[in-house]
């Protein structure tokens, strides 16, 4: 809870003022956090400075595959309304481009109406605000930009910890008196967490240790920060400790400069998408120099840096315009060259890739259309021809009341740019047509986008109204040879609450490596306003693909998961995974069921959180974005931890 200081005197200089008096103040510049701009969903601009200026600010992360915030947005949006003209609430949107799309279909047939919501697809906000990976992630600003309150993830009843502790905030702005943030007035503008990861395997007796201490310091327009990565060992099995991350940067007005690592997208990233991911070790920071102008009537951003691993020298633009009837029009490109080619005659042969855009956001509808060319050197055997690759994206939304529809198209052949920006991921990411699911079955056999030779469709159909929620969505995915790669049927229903349950469930089938059927459900009982129980089952029918003219048979698995929560600190899980497959259906590494595991998570005061995992599991992908890691069958303890000091 917020603690509330007696009046008293307020030394010049300090950030220790409280201004929530719900009138729009003069413009500031000495918030003692770091300002962003993004754009809305509805196709505006959000400038967290200018937001301050209104007053307290409500900020909280969530996307589209998240489950838990999915059922935290219809109560933001009730607090939202409660407090209209009193309090801002900010929910940014943290989808990819895989799911980009299908942010607007949810929020307008949801009728959500007091929410802004900014679109962070790069994830350059979630990096100053040190997230973590943990969503929903939600964080309370007073009008003096000073951080009130923290937490971290949603459980039945959160709302009624938040509702209270907006309540006090305002109590606070009433009498005039100042808020007790927990800090000395020289730290709130310091920002330091540490996350860090343990695991020991009861089966090899391996344990692995990774720790990630995150610093940043604001002081006027400037910010910097560093991040120190410790292995003690690591995944490869290697102990060492390196600053990963360093930066200083300077904004003024509508002008931004950082130097040192830094990440981006252009677009929906057909050119450019540098993201990092340290669930799934994915990191294609560039190392540079990288610079910023936005206006009203448009923007450009320019960089050149170098990546993680391949020795190169990059240089990328982007430039947009907002053009009248919201209408936005737009071009990106980036050049490299390539490492230690050299054509036969001596010359440098660089590479180059670049996109035009356009999209347009109206009341009823949106559109987004891009096509791009790269072109790259082919060097074997003395050959210094080029060859040519090619990329189209569109989307069109449609949105009337309760009722919304999205389609999709992507084309794309030989478009992957700097295949191994860090080893393993390229530095672009083309949008995705497949979906990252909440429930666990439906993303055992993932699709992973070949952005040099994919093309297909995707479908979508949402209804939301009433307390019901229905979801239609369908996929197909070819080569440019037109073998299908994947294809996928989907329908869900979510029920309104009734007494103290509530239901939903689904259907949905996969080719992808074989035949995939699942049925889903889940049920919740509300036990209290703050302690819920939840039951989720899910079960899968699958046929493998033929191997060597054999048919190896179909096989059953289930999942099952019981918790129970207790908002806003505790929640435990015990979790059950069972298959009926014999030898030579099981992965080489992968034990026979069953699978049985437990989780104890505790939510920290501050925004911190500890999760202790035990039990055993069977091999599987761990997927985010289109991207994904094979992790082995593990049976042992894992602990993890956010803390923020």
């Amino acid at each position: 809870m917020i603690r509330i200081l007696p009046r008293r005197p307020l030394r010049t200089g300090l950030l220790v003022a409280v201004c929530l008096s719900g009138t729009v103040a003069a413009a500031r510049a000495d918030y003692p956090v770091a300002d962003w701009t993004l754009e809305a969903v509805d196709g505006g601009v959000v400038r967290f400075h200018a937001e301050l200026d209104r007053g307290p600010v409500v900020m909280s992360f969530w996307a589209t595959w998240c489950k838990p915030c999915l059922k935290e947005m219809p109560h933001l949006e009730q607090l939202a309304e409660q407090h209209a003209g009193r309090i801002t609430f900010l929910a940014i949107n943290t989808d990819n481009t895989r799911a980009v799309a299908k942010v607007g279909p949810y929020v307008n047939s949801s009728g959500f109406k007091h929410l802004k919501v900014p679109m962070d697809t790069g994830g350059l906000v979630q990096q100053q605000m040190q997230m973590g990976g943990i969503l929903p992630f939600l964080v309370v600003y007073d009008g003096s930009g000073r951080e009130i309150y923290r937490h971290i993830g949603y459980k039945e009843g959160d709302e009624l910890e938040l509702a209270a502790a907006l309540d006090e905030l305002l109590a606070a702005a009433d009498a005039d008196t100042p808020v007790d943030t927990g800090k000395p007035a020289w730290a709130e503008a310091v920002t330091t967490t540490n996350r860090l990861e343990y695991s020991y395997s009861t089966r090899t007796r391996r344990e692995i240790f990774d720790n990630w201490l995150d610093v940043a310091y604001q002081f006027g327009g400037f910010r910097t920060g560093i991040l120190l990565k410790s292995e003690a060992p690591g995944e490869n099995g290697e102990r060492e400790n390196e600053i990963r991350h360093r930066f200083f940067e300077f904004e003024s007005g509508d002008v931004s400069v950082r130097a040192g690592h830094f990440y981006g997208i252009f677009g929906r990233g057909l050119v450019f998408n540098a993201y990092e991911d340290r669930t799934l070790r994915v990191d294609t920071r560039l190392d540079g120099l990288t610079g910023t102008w936005r206006h009203d009537l448009g923007g450009f951003t320019a960089f050149s840096g170098s990546p993680v691993v391949p020795d190169l020298d990059l240089r990328g633009g982007d430039a947009y315009w907002n053009a009248p009837a919201g209408l936005r029009v737009g071009a990106s490109g980036m050049t490299w060259r390539p490492d230690g080619e050299v054509s036969d005659d001596g010359k440098v042969r660089r590479e180059w890739v670049a996109t035009v855009r356009l999209q347009q956001k109206l009341a009823f509808a949106e559109w987004y259309l891009e096509h791009g060319r790269k072109k790259g050197w082919d060097f074997q055997g003395g050959d210094d021809d080029y060859n040519m690759g090619s990329a189209l994206y569109a989307n069109v939304n449609l949105f009337h009341g309760p009722f919304s529809v999205s389609w999709e198209h992507s084309n794309y052949q030989r478009f992957v740019v700097v295949p191994d920006a860090d080893g393993t991921t390229a530095l672009n990411r083309p949008p995705s047509l497949t979906r990252d699911f909440t429930w666990t079955l439906m993303n055992r056999e993932p699709h992973l986008t070949d952005a040099d030779n994919e093309r297909g469709h995707n479908l979508d159909a949402i209804y939301s109204g009433g307390g019901w929620t229905a979801l239609l969505s369908g996929v197909r995915l070819e080569n440019q040879d037109l073998v299908q790669l994947y294809e996928l049927g989907w329908a869900s229903l979510k029920a309104p609450r009734t007494g103290d349950l509530r239901l939903s469930g689904g259907f949905g089938y996969q080719d992808n490596n074989g035949l995939r059927q699942t049925l889903v459900g889940e049920v919740i009982w509300y036990l209290n306003p703050r302690h819920s129980l939840t039951l989720a089952a899910e079960h899968q029918h699958v046929r493998p693909d033929l191997e060597s003219g054999r048919d190896e048979g179909a096989y059953d698995e289930e999942f099952f998961s019981l918790e129970f929560k207790m908002a806003p600190t505790w929640s435990f899980t015990g979790i059950l995974e069972l298959n009926n497959k014999y030898e030579e259906q099981r992965a080489p590494d992968e034990q026979e069921g069953p699978f049985a595991a437990g989780q104890v998570s505790y939510t920290l005061a501050r925004g911190g959180n500890l999760n202790l995992w035990f039990g055993r599991r069977q091999a599987g992908f761990l997927c985010s974005g289109g991207v994904c890691k094979y992790e082995p069958a593990f049976e042992g303890v894992e602990f993890y931890g956010v803390f923020r000091y």
